[in-house]
């Protein structure tokens, strides 16, 4: 059983945090910590959830400065005054931090999780996105061509992190559905990398559009210049109002000199962006992943095991492609002492991760085989 902290031991630790605007009264919170406590040692004693457990003053502390922050932050003394003398807050707080404690705690609904953070499907790609993303993150923007850039490399870098984090959860369904706004990302980040001036002028006059169309009519002067534009360029290439949404989204592809010469091409994702980043042949996976994103019943019957591969084995993939945007765009620009560490890190490990792509895929391969 945990041993109940003093005053002044508990005075101690919350010394240690930086609360943000809110006044501090360490004698309050040392009594809501105590009657939490004291609830908790009596459920643990009585054993009413089944079975004893150790009261974790940390825990206690760290729910509780949550709640003060939150139910606290921004008021005055007097206001301050008011809320401490309330017994009935003091009483529900305790409650709360309770109840959160127990069903956080010792009722935990946990998934059934087929990885860990620490298997190098895992491991291996987390260590290298985040190197790409350090370097990101320090890289020096010099123009808005390069800033849309960097940006984009970066949500995307950031996706695919998230995605390593859902499959350690055991929300491989997530992760895939996830993994779709990867590919888009890839695709968009594919064509303004390969046509950078070319294209990136005109995808960001395309985010004006829609940041406008998303605002609605104006009277705005400014804002009414942009939305006649858009209507105007609409006009040019005879689409209607009801394509409005389609063209802002879509309609920067035009910029791309090759979109005449691809068949049945079209202003959407399949048949656009997709298409012309070359990466058509995941149309097929890109529609499961969409059938997943709205609810289908393969959301809800769905296999984990399955999932769990054909989310590594695509987020592997799209992730090659993505380190040779990052490549292309950073190294001419990035320190000699960057560069040498990210090619001292890829000497080591970007064979592994080739390995664990072909390992993963042939596990994936044997898995459909084996349910046809």
């Amino acid at each position: 059983m945990g041993q109940k902290l003093t005053i002044e031991e508990f005075n101690q630790i919350v010394k240690n945090f930086t609360l943000p605007n809110v006044i501090v009264r360490n004698e309050y919170l040392y009594d809501v910590y105590s009657n939490v406590f004291d609830g908790l040692e009596e459920i643990s004693s009585s054993k009413q959830v089944g079975y004893s457990f150790d009261v974790n003053s940390q825990e206690i502390i760290f729910y509780l400065l949550g709640e003060y922050i939150y139910s606290t932050s921004g008021l005055k003394e007097e206001q301050l005054e008011k809320f401490i003398s309330n017994d009935s807050f003091k009483e529900s707080m305790s409650n709360v931090i309770a109840d959160k404690i127990i069903s956080l705690g010792v009722y935990l609904h946990d998934e059934r999780k087929l990885t860990n953070k620490y298997l190098p499907p895992i491991s291996s790609m987390e260590l290298y996105v985040n190197l790409m993303l350090n370097v990101v993150n320090n890289y020096p923007l010099k123009d808005r061509t390069n800033a849309i850039l960097v940006d984009l490399l970066n949500k995307t870098l950031s996706i695919a992190r998230c995605i390593l984090k859902l499959l350690c959860d055991g929300y491989e369904t997530e992760a895939f559905a996830m993994w779709r706004t990867l590919h888009e990302c890839e695709c968009v980040l594919i064509l303004l990398d390969k046509y950078k001036e070319k294209v990136i002028p005109t995808y960001i006059k395309h985010m004006q559009y829609g940041l406008v169309f998303k605002s609605g009519e104006s009277e705005d002067e400014n804002h009414q210049k942009i939305f006649n534009q858009l209507k105007a360029e609409m006009k040019a290439i005879d689409l209607k109002s009801k394509d409005m949404k389609k063209f802002i989204e879509y309609g920067w592809l035009l910029a791309i000199p090759e979109h005449e010469k691809v068949e049945n091409f079209k202003l959407n994702f399949r048949d656009g962006v997709e298409t012309l980043a070359g990466l058509h042949q995941y149309s097929q996976i890109y529609m499961t992943s969409s059938e997943i994103l709205h609810g289908t019943p393969l959301l809800i019957y769905s296999n984990k095991t399955y999932f769990h591969l054909l989310t590594i084995v695509n987020l592997y993939e799209s992730f090659f492609r993505i380190e040779n945007v990052f490549q292309s765009l950073f190294f001419a620009n990035i320190s000699d002492d960057a560069k040498r560490r990210y090619l001292d890190m890829k000497k080591l490990y970007f064979s592994q991760l080739i390995s664990i792509h072909k390992r993963e895929l042939n596990r994936l391969q044997n898995l459909n085989k084996k349910s046809k």
